[in-house]
């Protein structure tokens, strides 16, 4: 018996697969499941949000073997949980014909090269390039541009052509991020622009820096396609695609996402973005994502990094190309592009070395900064000295570490505090009066029918609420251990925190109209549509039907609230941009009202059915009019149902968090923000758990708080 528990344990421990998690994109997993196949015991997991899901799992210290998952690798590097490749990359290849390290293009090492040892390896490049069509540029004359100011001048003949210039994915504003970084890598050098995601003094507050700031805010204020703020990223490529712009800034992956939208015909062409006339730079490939890291500590790194071996040797690499039509960082392999993306095949070509931010190349406190920056700059909100100076002193202020933020807000964390007193003493109920006539049970039988019902909830609310509170007063970034620091992440939030108080006067926004104009407007529907006959049971399930579609809502109301869709154009209105986060949140009011209205509806309408119709007739024959039969008569029988849901409604703006997130593609700048986003910026984005669990402490605070007194209202 010994030996066959021997044999099962040893089996499972060798059976165990080496687990790799993929990021699934519009190019899928085919390509990698089919090599997991062929390298045997390797098991593929791809998640469009595997990034987040990662996250959980890297604070619970159970990691895969392999991902390319955009994650804080420079800080899990710098924390010794990603494996260092150099012993691998020095040895035969998959195939054995070189080095491995031979394999790659020049300079696709060089982004993760930290220390002396490389660490990410490079498969799909993400090259960006400006991508136009070739028959319409051989139609008007035009030529590829060589230089920035060529660009800008070519820019200026297609504009007088009758046609838009630059298509750009504005709702997203990280789309700005390869212009700001090709203008600066350029302009200042390649040691410059290591610099910047080093937060080295001077980095940011510099001439080259507010040259390259000012280069994209002339170029996006001049030349981008009107009402091009307002667009997704798919959408703005469909403005190209559909010829009504004749260039768009893009990565690589633009002919394999846009690729069942290609109109027959069109003939796609890609040139490099052109770098400033000034420049004596050497060119330079601009790539993004692409890259795959082995866990240190996973169970089985020797087996990711030979999956890794595979999927890049070079025959391997040429199938890839060729089934996806995407470029990679392996040579020989980008001679299998298809002619529409030669253009990207020229670029790695010519190139001499490689740039780009990678998967998250600076501190993660940068990612909000870096965030209202691009916004700002796209709008025009501020210039580029002010925006270079914000930058420098955020580096500042990171580089320094956790110092004491200074007190910007002494006296609202008090006003916070007296509103949540009032609320909870708003909520304190009358004692009821004492009935003699109550029979009391005996402590046992309490214990056993009250016990097991008060143990779940200990379980499940307040164990986890004390440790929640517990983890609030440490400072942890999720990958070293964590310590106390008592009250400071509370401080930091309530006196020293700008975003916190925008996110809260978001929620409180929210607050004040969703649940408001969603009440009133549903219980006028429910009445008007009395009493219950066929054709307003008809009128009442339309009115219900958006509840059914959940985010299906959202993607109804972005085409409505397309630049040049259907709403502008009903009020004759060029090229607003109802989406631009400067609008976000007056847009949403309509889109709340149409898709949540209908459950209100259904609740009024059965709450009115209940009503005794005797009573309605008698005030009738009392002589009463619409309005006081509704008052004296509907009102009291309606109130409870209607509190209830408008209560419902309350909780929920207070909880807000999808739509933010989806309208902001999940980079809401801070004035969007509400505690939601705010809470899982801070969490995953930025890395300070602790805070973000003191954030999660006061928004259940409020909750609660706003529960217990809306129950006290909700009483006759």
């Amino acid at each position: 018996m010994r030996w066959v528990l021997w044999f099962l344990l040893t089996w499972t421990v060798w059976a165990k697969p080496v687990e790799v998690a993929l990021f699934e994109g519009g190019e899928g997993l085919d390509y990698f499941e089919r090599c997991a196949r062929e390298v045997g015991n390797v098991l593929c997991q791809g998640d469009p949000r595997i990034s987040e899901k990662l996250r959980i799992r890297l604070l619970e210290g159970k990691p895969p073997e392999v991902t390319n998952a955009s994650l804080p690798f420079d800080q899990l590097i710098a924390k010794g949980k990603v494996l260092p490749l150099d012993t691998w990359l020095d040895g035969p290849n998959w195939e054995r014909s070189g080095r491995w390290r031979d394999d790659f293009l020049p300079g696709s090492l060089d982004r993760f090269r930290i220390g002396g040892h490389t660490y990410g390896i490079p498969l799909q490049y993400t090259v960006q390039a400006c991508y136009y069509s070739r028959a319409n540029f051989r139609a008007h004359g035009w030529q590829p541009p060589q230089t920035w100011e060529q660009w800008v001048k070519l820019c200026s003949q297609v504009e007088s052509s009758g046609q838009a210039a630059l298509a750009f994915q504005g709702r997203y504003t990280y789309y700005a991020s390869p212009l700001i970084q090709h203008c600066y890598y350029y302009l200042a050098g390649p040691q410059a622009y290591a610099d910047q995601f080093a937060l080295k003094p001077g980095s940011f507050d510099n001439p080259a820096m507010v040259e390259a700031l000012t280069r994209v805010q002339d170029l996006a204020r001049g030349h981008f396609q009107p009402g091009a703020l307002g667009m997704s990223h798919t959408e703005a490529q469909m403005e190209f695609l559909q010829g009504h712009a004749a260039m768009i800034v893009c990565g690589s992956w633009f002919k394999s996402e846009m690729r069942d939208k290609i109109p027959a015909g069109f003939e796609l062409a890609e040139f490099p973005l052109p770098p400033p006339a000034a420049s004596n730079v050497r060119p330079a490939a601009q790539v993004g994502a692409g890259y795959f890291f082995v866990f240190a500590d996973s169970q089985q790194p020797a087996g990711g990094v030979d999956y890794l071996r595979y999927i890049t040797a070079p025959a391997q690499a040429a199938q890839l190309v060729e089934s996806q039509d995407l470029p990679v960082a392996v040579r020989g392999a980008n001679q299998k592009l298809s002619p529409d993306l030669q253009g990207l095949q020229q670029i790695l070509a010519h190139s001499q070395a490689s740039f780009g931010e990678g998967l998250a190349a600076t501190h993660p406190g940068m990612a909000q900064i870096w965030a209202d920056v691009r916004f700002d700059l796209l709008q025009g909100k501020a210039t580029p000295a002010e925006l270079a100076r914000r930058l420098e002193a955020a580096a500042a202020r990171l580089s320094a570490g956790a110092e004491k933020a200074p007190v910007l807000f002494p006296l609202r964390p008090w006003l916070l505090l007296a509103a949540v007193l009032c609320l909870v003493l708003l909520g304190r109920a009358p004692h009821p009066p004492q009935t003699a006539n109550l029979r009391q049970l005996p402590w046992r039988d309490a214990v056993w029918l009250a016990g097991p019902p008060l143990l779940l909830y200990a379980c499940f609310f307040w164990l986890p609420g004390l440790s929640a509170l517990l983890a609030s007063g440490c400072e942890w970034d999720g990958l070293s251990s964590p310590h106390w620091v008592g009250a400071a992440n509370f401080r930091n939030l309530l006196e020293s925190s700008p975003r916190f108080w925008q996110a809260l006067g978001n929620n409180l926004f929210l607050m004040a109209c969703i649940p408001t104009l969603i009440t009133v407007w549903s219980l006028l529907f429910a009445i008007l549509l009395q009493p219950d006959q066929p054709r307003h049971r008809f009128l009442r399930a339309l009115y219900f039907l958006p509840n059914l579609l959940g985010i299906g809502a959202i993607l109804i109301w972005q085409q409505i609230y397309h630049p040049q869709g259907p709403l502008n154009r009903l009020l004759g209105w060029d090229n607003f941009t109802w989406l631009s986060q400067d609008h976000l949140y007056p847009s949403m009011l309509p889109l709340a009202l149409w898709s949540a209205g209908g459950f209100q509806m259904v609740l009024c309408s059965a709450a009115l059915s209940q009503v005794p119709s005797e009573l309605v007739d008698a005030a009738r024959i009392e002589g009463a009019n619409r309005w006081q039969q509704f008052w004296a008569v509907s009102w009291p029988s309606l109130r409870p149902t209607v509190l209830a849901g408008y209560f419902l409604l309350l909780i929920g703006a207070v909880k807000s968090f999808d739509t933010i997130w989806l309208f902001t593609n999940q980079e809401p700048t801070s004035q969007v923000h509400v505690l939601g986003t705010l809470l899982v910026q801070t969490a995953f984005a930025e890395l300070k758990l602790g805070e973000a669990t003191a954030l999660a402490v006061i928004l259940l605070m409020l909750v609660l708080a706003l529960q217990r007194a809306l129950n006290r209202l909700e009483e006759p």
